[in-house]
């Protein structure tokens, strides 16, 4: 019976020794890795001091690692990772003439691009027709792929390239719409978003987004010229006229100068403002009894101290660009001349 025991001891021995030896790898879920960086697997035992470990890769590629293996670890490096990189790797590990093997990591590459490009096909101008892209450069998967683009934070349009082909490169892929830009795309902000959404693969980020915003080309608008100080009197600019025809009364509106009156001595100051892009040239002049143009100032504010009698008169202020021009008169009335 004696002889018995030391036998089964044994063999507990070597069955215990034997289910401590394991074999881990690191990262343990599928990794994405970017190209061109430097990816490292790590191989680990438990329960063997003097391991013996070898890496291969699937589907018939070559390593293309290099690997260093001391005390209970191994690890695998890609530098830089590339294309060739992309695919399953296994990891042997021996000790004591048991073999251990582990192949859960699936590498997939992605390049996902820091800058999007939005172009514009020519200067926007209010009523004209043009376009504008969304650039995404050096993308890979491009298969995976979604994009879109919004104005303000609504969408304009988006696109999916899942139905091209995969191939083994980086691409560019871009999404273009066509619009009139009109006076309340004045300052909109366009935004391009780029997105790889692969579940399965955890990186950041998985979502980029780029925005610029959206200079307008218009004439000048709602030019005005304003008269102060203020208790400088300014009369009305319409008048609606009732007419009386054989057909019956109507009604007309007819267009008035507005006016301004100040006291003889006194100090006046016109203000003229267009708004425009880009900004118009203005200029003020004064229309003289005799019919002819006095130009008075290309500043946009005009300043008369100790007005006199032959300051009264009609003053036009007139905004101008390339894309327009708009004028606005005042009729100024000297309170006290003869």
């Amino acid at each position: 019976m004696g002889r018995i025991i030391p036998s089964v001891t044994v063999l507990l021995l070597v069955f215990v020794t034997s289910k401590a030896f394991e074999i881990e790898i690191t990262p343990e879920d599928n990794v994405a890795a970017q190209i061109g960086d430097k990816l490292e697997l790590t191989c680990s035992t438990i329960g063997c001091e003097s391991p013996s470990f070898s890496w291969r890769s699937q589907l018939d590629k070559p390593l293309d690692g290099s690997g260093d293996s001391k005390g209970s670890r191994s690890i695998l490096t890609m530098d830089p990772v590339g294309f060739g990189n992309d695919n399953e790797y296994l990891c042997s590990a021996f000790c004591d003439n048991v073999k251990k093997e582990k192949s859960i990591i699936v590498l997939m590459f992605t390049l996902f691009p820091v800058i999007q490009v939005i172009e514009i096909s020519t200067p926007l101008n209010v009523g004209e027709k043009a376009s504008i892209t969304c650039m995404v450069p050096k993308v890979y998967p491009s298969e995976r792929l979604k994009m879109q683009l919004e104005k303000d934070g609504s969408v304009l349009g988006m696109k999916e390239f899942y139905h091209e082909e995969h191939t083994k490169t980086t691409e560019t892929k871009s999404l273009t719409l066509t619009f009139i830009p009109t006076f309340e795309d004045i300052g909109k902000v366009i935004t391009c978003v780029a997105e790889l959404p692969i579940d399965e693969m955890e990186f950041e980020p998985k979502k980029r987004q780029t925005s610029q915003r959206l200079s307008v080309n218009f004439g000048p608008q709602n030019t005005n010229i304003t008269v102060s100080p203020s208790n400088t009197t300014m009369q009305g600019e319409t008048l609606m006229l009732t007419c009386r025809t054989t057909d019956g009364p109507r009604n007309t509106t007819v267009s008035a100068t507005p006016s301004a009156t100040v006291k003889e001595g006194g100090a006046v100051t016109m203000t003229c403002t267009s708004p425009g892009n880009p900004a118009p040239k203005i200029s003020l002049t004064k229309h003289l009894i005799s019919g002819v143009s006095q130009f008075l100032s290309e500043d946009a504010t005009l300043t008369i101290n100790n007005v006199k009698a032959e300051d009264l008169g009609l003053y036009e202020c007139e905004g101008i660009n390339q894309f327009g021009r708009e004028k606005k008169t005042v009729d100024l009335i000297v309170q006290g001349a003869l």
